[in-house]
């Protein structure tokens, strides 16, 4: 009886056991799942919820080279080690056409876990998808550009008028920048555009969706000179004509620009209507002295001056007018 208890509590304690380490043993990743867009090969999973604390990720892949040549060996993937991202970028990795087995190990307290991937992954199945297109016009000319292209890929590109398709016009492109530059020869309407991306190393083809776009009808290359030719021959014959009506304008415009204003009448009242003119033959006008007021040495000098002066005129021929002769007075005073 003694022995059947102790050997049941011997069964419990050990099935205790057993349940507590399980319970304590770190889930693997789960969710795990690979996407690949345009060659771009994202790893994802979900993350960890561990009472350790903080959980690492360490991610690993294995190809046919590995399989077959290396004894089935695991390498590391280069940037996702020791990781705490639920991610890793693979495309720089998985650099071949082979099946890849890929596997995610966590790691928390010293407990370590692992999943993969339940099937292979091979970077043929990526999805190609077309990049952005843009169309522009300038003059007659149209110009398209893309933008997020991968390396390594062809574009086929067609250009065609609006309901001629048949007729459309190609053109490949295989470097970069990957832009071109299609000429209408100045025929307007409606073009359409639409490109083809090809990537070889998988034989994946995508396109884009028919860009169509408004060109207008350029102008004949002869119309510009001749536009130029008139404008300039106008501007000649306006010089010329200015150049001749300006010596015609020009008293006109001096007496509008210029103009005199007339004498007020205070200054026109005292004087007569017309200049009177003197005959040789009138009389002398009597005539006033003008008397200077001189110290008496002076006075007398003066006096003396004017005694001699009037001799001197008395012989004049001809009658002079009462102006003359008091000028004549005078320069001969200060002299």
């Amino acid at each position: 009886m003694v022995q059947t208890r102790s050997f049941t509590r011997s069964q419990t304690l050990l099935l205790l056991n057993i349940a507590l380490n399980y319970a304590s043993l770190l889930p693997a990743p789960q969710n795990l799942s690979i996407q690949s867009v345009n060659m771009r090969h994202l790893l994802k999973w979900s993350p960890l919820q561990a009472a350790c604390g903080t959980v690492h990720y360490s991610v690993k892949f294995q190809g046919e080279y590995e399989t077959h040549m290396l004894n089935g060996s695991w390498v590391d993937a280069y940037d996702c080690q020791d990781i705490v991202q639920t991610e890793c970028d693979l495309t720089l990795d998985l650099g071949s056409d082979s099946d890849y087995s890929i596997g995610v190990q966590a790691q928390c307290g010293g407990q370590i876990s692992w999943t993969q991937l339940p099937s292979t992954f091979n970077r043929r199945n990526t999805v190609l998808v077309a990049p952005n297109m843009s169309v522009t016009v300038t003059g007659n000319l149209i110009q398209v550009g893309f933008s997020e292209l991968l390396p390594l890929i062809t574009i086929n590109l067609r250009v065609w008028r609006e309901g001629d398709e048949q007729s459309a016009s190609s053109e490949v492109i295989r470097a970069q920048p990957y832009h071109f530059t299609f000429d209408t020869q100045q025929n307007g309407g409606t073009h359409c555009v639409r490109a083809e991306v090809l990537l070889e190393i998988i034989n994946k083809s995508s396109s884009t969706e028919t860009h169509c776009v408004s060109v207008l009808r350029h102008q004949s290359l002869w119309l510009k000179p001749v536009t130029v030719s008139i404008a300039v021959v106008i501007a000649v014959a306006i010089a010329l004509a200015l150049g001749w009506r300006l010596p015609h304008c020009g008293p006109r415009l001096r007496q509008v620009m210029c103009h005199k204003e007339a004498l007020p009448g205070a200054l026109l009242d005292d004087w007569p209507a017309s200049t009177p003119t003197f005959s040789s033959k009138a009389l002398l006008e009597p005539t006033h002295s003008v008397i200077l007021l001189y110290p008496l040495e002076a006075q007398d000098a003066v006096s003396e001056k004017k005694a001699t002066c009037a001799e001197k005129l008395r012989p004049a021929q001809g009658t002079l007018s009462s102006g003359n002769v008091e000028q004549n007075l005078i320069a001969l005073s200060n002299s």
